[in-house]
C-alpha cells in the first residue's frame, strides 16, 4: 500500500482520530530533497504519522508543529530551508540542500475533508484526477491559503474556486497537467498555485500465478499499483495464493482474456511457463497495445512467441526477456528486477546506476508564470525553529 493510499485507509477507518489531526504536503522543492511534491504525510490527534514529507529529518519538526501552524484552523504553508552549510543544519539531519515547501491543513477543515473524498472516489475508481491548491498568496490575493479546485477528466468536480476568476485563469494549466501527468507550480498575478496530477493506481496484469508470481504481487502492492493474477488453473488462481491481489480471474478457454481489459496504460507480464498458452495470450493482448508488455524467459524464446503471435508490435514497449540485469535467480530477486524495469519504464528512465548518471537525480520542479527568481516566498525559513 502506497503513501496515498495508506492515508485514505486511516482517515476512513479512523474517522475521529483522523479529524483531530492534520495533512502535510510538500507542495514544492527547490534544490535537492528526498521527497517531490505531492508527499503527504497525516499526523493523527494521538502522535501517529502516517506517510512522509522528508528522509525522516523534517518530521518530528512537522508533527510537533503542525497543530500550531494551522492555529485558528485555517491552512498554512513553511518553507524548510536544508540547504545551508551552516554546521546545525547538517548536526540535525538537514543537509539536503534544498528547500522544501509544505503546506498544512487539519483534518476537520471541510476543504481537506473535501480533498479526501475526492481522491478516495478516484482512487477507487481507479482515475487520475488534478488537484489545484492556492500555496501562496500576496496583500489583497484574491484567494487564500488551501483553497482549490478539484478536477476530473471531464472538468471542474468541485473546490472553493470552483466558478471564480482564478479558475478560468488555472484552466489551461490543469489541462496541460492531464496532457503530460505532471505537476507544476504556477505564478499567479497575486498568488502561487500548486497544480497536482493524482495518477489512478498503476494496472499491473499478471498472466501466470505460479510460485514466482507470489513475491511480484507483493512487491507491486507496495507501490500502491492494482494487481490482477490470471491464470486457466483453477488450483492456481486462488485469492489465498494471492491475498494482496485486488483480482484473481481464471481464464476462459474460448476466450482467454475474457473479463480482463488490456488499455494503452496496462502493464502486462507474461509468466505462465507455458509456451502455446504464451502465443494465444500475446495474440490477443498486442491489439490492446498497452504500455508495457514484459515476457518470461530467454531472448530467443521471446523472439519465437512474437514472431509466431504474428501481430503487428507497433506502440507496444516489449521486453523479453523483462527485467534489468540484477543478476537475479530466485523468485524474489527476479521479482525485484521485474518491478524495478516496469518503474523505470514508467518514468523514461533506463534503470542504470545512479552514480554514472550525469544528470541530476530527480528532474527539476516545473514552474510557470513569473522567472524563477521572482517565486514569491511561501515564508520564512523554518531551520532556525528545528535546530
Amino acid at each position: 500500500m502506497n503513501e496515498l493510499d495508506a492515508i485514505l485507509a486511516t482517515w476512513r477507518a479512523e474517522p475521529h482520530a483522523a479529524c483531530g489531526g492534520v495533512l502535510a504536503t510538500v507542495v514544492h522543492v527547490s534544490g535537492s530533497a528526498y521527497r517531490r511534491p505531492g508527499a503527504r504525510m497525516l499526523i493523527l490527534a494521538d502522535g501517529r504519522r502516517v506517510g512522509t514529507v522528508s528522509g525522516g529529518c523534517l518530521e518530528n519538526d512537522v508533527s510537533k508543529k503542525a497543530w500550531w501552524f494551522t492555529e485558528g484552523g485555517k491552512p498554512a504553508a513553511r518553507a524548510y530551508d536544508t540547504s545551508s552549510d551552516d554546521d546545525a543544519v547538517w548536526e540535525f539531519g538537514l543537509g539536503c540542500n534544498g528547500v522544501v515547501h509544505v503546506l498544512f491543513e487539519r483534518i476537520e477543515n471541510p476543504q481537506t475533508q473535501e480533498l479526501l473524498r475526492f481522491l478516495d472516489a478516484n482512487r477507487a475508481a481507479r482515475r487520475g484526477v488534478v488537484v489545484a491548491t492556492v500555496v501562496a498568496t500576496s496583500d489583497g490575493a484574491r484567494a487564500q491559503i488551501g483553497q482549490r479546485l478539484l478536477l476530473e477528466a471531464g472538468g471542474v468536480r468541485g473546490g472553493s474556486l470552483q466558478g471564480s476568476l482564478l479558475e478560468a485563469e488555472l484552466l489551461t494549466h490543469t489541462s496541460a497537467c492531464f496532457l503530460e501527468q505532471k505537476s507544476c507550480l504556477v505564478h499567479q498575478a497575486d498568488c502561487d498555485v500548486f497544480v497536482e496530477w493524482v495518477g489512478a493506481p498503476v494496472p499491473l496484469v499478471v498472466l501466470g500465478a505460479g510460485h514466482d508470481v507470489i513475491p511480484l504481487v507483493k512487491f507491486a502492492k507496495e507501490l500502491g499499483w492494482h494487481v490482477t493474477v490470471a491464470d486457466g488453473r483453477a488450483n492456481y488462481a486462488q485469492a489465498g495464493r494471492f491475498p494482496e491481489a485486488d483480482r484473481i480471474v481464471l481464464l476462459g478457454r474460448e476466450d482467454l482474456l475474457a473479463g480482463i481489459e488490456i488499455t494503452r496504460e496496462s502493464i502486462v507480464v507474461l509468466m505462465t511457463h507455458n509456451y502455446a498458452m504464451d502465443v494465444k495470450l500475446v495474440e490477443r493482448i498486442l491489439p490492446g497495445k498497452p504500455r508495457y508488455l514484459g515476457l518470461l524467459g530467454p531472448k530467443v524464446r521471446g523472439e519465437k512467441l512474437l514472431a509466431e503471435a504474428g501481430q503487428p508490435l507497433h506502440g507496444v514497449d516489449v521486453h523479453a526477456p523483462v527485467g534489468l540485469d540484477l543478476g537475479s535467480d530466485t523468485p524474489e530477486a527476479i521479482a525485484l528486477s521485474i518491478i524495478a524495469e516496469i518503474q523505470a519504464s514508467l518514468r523514461g528512465r533506463q534503470g542504470g546506476m545512479l552514480k554514472w548518471r550525469d544528470a541530476a537525480i530527480h528532474l527539476p520542479a516545473e514552474e510557470t508564470g513569473r522567472p524563477a527568481e521572482l517565486v514569491m516566498p511561501i515564508s520564512e525559513s523554518a531551520v532556525c525553529e528545528l535546530v
